[in-house]
């Protein structure tokens, strides 16, 4: 017997509340199924870049906010810190969070 995750996976429309466009409500929280697909569409390197980020205390809305200068050294950083993982796992399949 065979179970494919994605072909039982739907998108649906996010509610005005979610998106925090209604000026009623606050932005709710994200349901945890939310979160997996919000994670599951990103790419490997996507997740490596979260990862460093989170890592570094900042976020993308923080390099956005920042000076160019100040922003081109953070992303110095990270490139740093991508190719040094990339490098250390240079086998196929090397590179994953293990933390979870």
């Amino acid at each position: 017997m065979s179970f494919s995750v994605s072909a039982n996976m739907r998108s649906f429309p996010l509610s005005n509340q979610r998106l925090g466009t209604s000026d009623s409500s606050p932005l709710q929280p994200k349901s945890p199924e939310e979160e997996f697909l919000e994670l599951a569409k990103k790419s490997p390197l996507e997740r490596l870049r979260d990862k460093i980020l989170e890592d570094m205390k900042t976020s993308e809305a923080d390099l956005a906010q920042m000076e160019p200068e100040a922003r081109q050294v953070v992303e110095d950083e990270i490139k740093r810190r991508m190719m040094e993982a990339l490098q250390a796992g240079n086998e196929a399949g090397k590179v994953v969070d293990k933390t979870a």
